[in-house]
């Protein structure tokens, strides 16, 4: 069959394309063109030639079916500051002896430390509320989601670190974090123009780098606790069968999963507690199942497989706002999608945000129904109809991670308190690095009882 021209899609400006557009909301900004244009929308961004993918068998066909085709690194310039050199944004062969390097720290054996690190950090957030609960002071969701799965990934990858040290940690985190996402829309954030907020950044990205090389060079030293992901990194067993990481890729490493580590599960809590203020009954029934399995204790990783509600409601906070909105990859070669050419070194743009409301496949799309995830219904669904995670051989690494570290939290504080949106606020998603809530949640605390913490 022969090919059309091109895929419809929006005309824009000389030069600069589609960016003005996009820049002022880029979530709004292509769901219209999915909807105005359909499943291939063509478009310039700036120099990039842009092809927006929104049904599940395109995505499929890229992630999946012909990944070696598609390749990572060159969309992912932008946050190179984050991830480095590492598993995230390397291609081919290198992405490939990397994945088996890394992937023993990943095993289903990890759990159990991840678990009981997040059970920790979970007690000591817990126990601050208790404060804010008897002042009847709100509390921010948001930053308190992210200064949660901070120290939850820090505990994970290196074991227990004062608390001043993971303190400076995270406030460096959150402040190169903040600096990329502020950029990542801007025309002129990627020259290097000497700022002060530039030299705040530069700073901030050299104290993780300084704390990570510390750490690393200590674990070469004198090793570290068993359990994390650092001892199974560093030890020669856990090679996958390939050469051990050597300390520069180790370095990235672990760079790379202080950030991913926690700013994607951090944005997941974020909107899981602000669907639960939303929707009072399944609130309801998530604290009767936690209270019924757990009875007011830390859920083990033996439990979270009784907490099915509670998983289908997670999974459905996932599809209508999932933290990594936006992927992109690059076509090496040239190609065809849903009968139009794609050439090679064009940038192809699959965002989960727009896939989970397709709406030849979900049935009322922007209604919350956490029963979608009942197993017969995900049955009958196409293959990457739903893929917060990723997919195909690059699908997150530690996506069985995350998801029982979400479980966790949601069950511990779930049976401890209840999250109530202070009346009057109305909530967006803000679309940057991550899908968040803006502005950030205020919320109220309704102790439920002892419970654990």
């Amino acid at each position: 069959m022969a090919l059309a021209a091109a895929p419809p899609g929006p005309t824009g400006y000389p030069l600069m394309g589609v960016f003005p557009m996009a820049r002022r909301d880029p979530l709004g900004f292509f769901a219209d063109c999915a909807g105005r244009y359909g499943d291939v929308v063509s478009m310039r961004l700036g120099v990039h030639h842009v092809y927006l993918l929104r049904h599940p068998d395109h995505v499929k066909h890229v992630l999946q079916d012909h990944a070696r085709d598609y390749v990572k690194g060159p969309p992912a310039s932008r946050v190179r500051a984050l991830f480095g050199e590492s598993l995230t944004v390397l291609d081919g062969d290198r992405w490939r002896q990397r994945r088996r390097q890394v992937q023993p720290a990943f095993q289903p054996g990890q759990h159990t430390h991840v678990l009981a690190a997040t059970a920790r950090a979970t007690g000591e957030m817990l126990e601050r509320w208790r404060l804010s609960a008897e002042r009847g002071e709100p509390v921010e969701v948001v930053s308190e989601m992210r200064r949660l799965t901070q120290g939850i990934i820090i505990r994970a990858l290196f074991g227990e670190v004062p608390p001043a040290e993971t303190r400076a940690l995270g406030d460096a985190l959150d402040l190169v974090v903040a600096h990329v996402d502020r950029r990542l829309w801007s025309p002129l954030g990627w020259l290097e123009v000497p700022t002060p907020a530039g030299a705040r950044y530069q700073r901030a990205l050299g104290a993780v780098a300084a704390f990570v090389t510390r750490r690393v060079a200590e674990a070469r030293r004198a090793g570290v606790p068993p359990g994390t992901f650092l001892a199974a990194l560093v030890d020669p067993s856990h090679s996958g069968g390939s050469e051990p990481l050597g300390d520069a890729e180790l370095h990235n490493e672990c760079r790379a999963f202080l950030f991913a580590g926690h700013t994607t599960t951090a944005g997941a809590l974020a909107w899981i507690w602000y669907m639960l203020s939303e929707h009072p009954e399944t609130r309801e029934r998530i604290e009767q199942e936690c209270g019924r399995v757990l009875g007011g204790r830390a859920p083990g990783a033996g439990d979270l497989l009784h907490l099915d509600f509670t998983s289908r409601v997670i999974d459905e906070v996932l599809r209508l706002y999932p933290p990594t909105w936006l992927t992109a990859r690059t076509p090496a070669v040239d190609g065809a999608l849903g009968g139009y050419p794609i050439p090679a070194g064009a940038l192809l743009l699959l965002s989960p945000y727009l896939t989970h409301r397709h709406p030849a496949v979900w049935e009322e799309p922007e209604r919350f129904d956490p029963d979608r995830f009942t197993p017969a219904r995900v049955a009958g669904r196409p293959a990457f109809a739903y893929f917060p995670f990723g997919g195909g051989p690059r699908r997150c690494i530690g996506s069985t991670v995350a998801a029982a570290e979400m479980q966790a939290i949601v069950a511990t504080v779930a049976q401890r308190y209840r999250l109530s949106l202070l009346p009057g606020m109305r909530v967006t998603p803000a679309a940057g690095l991550t899908l968040r809530p803006h502005p950030p949640l205020l919320c109220s605390l309704s102790p439920l009882g002892r419970g654990s913490g």
